[in-house]
């Protein structure tokens, strides 16, 4: 049996224009070879195969039996080496793939799920895979190569493991109490003076809780937590049993039919958040991702920016 890898697509394609120009001129012409270079890939060839591949006629050549084969054969490999390439260019020009997301609850809560859908549209070749995570784990997701990106706040840390950071969003976080609690009339609240109630707490290794122990903190102060739940739905329920008010960005607030929630601005500085999205660098990313993260910045920078 003949070594296989000796049949390189380049002779092969070289053999199929010798037997399509009629000559070894016309087609090293063709090729941009000299003759004798071509006439000496075709007897390599021969030689591989062991048995004549052309005759050589006084006006030129013609294939023989066994060149007939190789040229049938080899039409059918360089066609499917065309298709495969073909193929292979849409991933690398970021029209097909595969994109692995982590995000915080708070992006999938609010914005996250309209920009995925005018993505998907977009781009209907991709694969998405989106999980849930908090801001510390998508940070070491995307630096174990466990996700291509991360979608969360107070990703400073990211930069230290030497992961890029890009600007996303912003959110505004919100005291949310029952209609008729006494911080309901107010146009605006400072988290200080939120601090003689009891709060519903979200669980402790979400950035907002951290936000609001540090504030509290500030303050000499404590948050009084009665109730400890794991969702925004949830604290929006525990508000609405008037069990403690909530702290949450005001996109999260869930309604339910009959029950009335209030939610005030906080007025702090910090109450204003920044989302990023956390990538490996640009030179390691792939073309998918680039083009992931550009779709989110523009749509960030878009009119839906003032749905946030």
């Amino acid at each position: 049996m003949h070594n296989l890898w000796r049949f390189d697509p380049t002779t092969l394609r070289l053999f199929i224009s010798a037997c399509d120009e009629g000559t070894f001129g016309r087609a090293a012409e063709k090729e941009g070879l000299v003759p004798s270079a071509l006439s000496k890939r075709i007897a390599e060839l021969e030689e591989v195969v062991g048995a004549p591949l052309l005759y050589r006629l006084q006006k030129g050549i013609q294939p023989t039996p066994a060149g007939l084969c190789l040229l049938q054969h080899a039409k059918h490999v360089l066609g499917e080496i065309t298709a495969m390439s073909a193929a292979l260019s849409h991933y690398a020009d970021g029209e097909q793939g595969h994109l692995r997301i982590s995000s915080n609850r708070s992006s999938i809560v609010q914005f996250l799920p309209q920009d995925i859908r005018a993505y998907r549209e977009a781009h209907a070749g991709i694969q998405l895979e989106l999980h849930e995570r908090t801001s510390e784990e998508l940070i070491d997701d995307v630096s174990g190569n466990v996700s291509d990106v991360g979608i969360g706040t107070e990703l400073i840390n990211a930069e230290e493991r030497g992961l890029t950071i890009t600007e996303y969003r912003s959110d505004q976080l919100v005291v949310v109490v029952p209609h008729g609690h006494s911080l309901s009339e107010r146009c605006s609240v400072a988290f200080s003076e939120t601090l003689p109630f009891n709060h519903v707490a979200l669980h402790k290794d979400s950035p907002l809780y951290r936000r609001l122990d540090q504030a509290a903190r500030l303050a000499k102060q404590k948050i009084k937590y009665e109730v400890h739940v794991k969702s925004f739905d949830a604290v929006c329920r525990m508000v609405e049993a008037e069990l403690g008010l909530g702290i949450i960005p005001r996109e999260s607030i869930s309604y339910i039919p009959g029950v009335e929630l209030v939610a005030i601005p906080l007025a702090d500085e910090w109450a204003i958040r920044r989302f990023q999205i956390v990538t490996k660098p640009q030179a390691a990313q792939s073309k998918v991702c680039s083009i992931f993260v550009e779709f989110l910045r523009a749509r960030a920078a878009g009119p839906l920016k003032q749905a946030e």
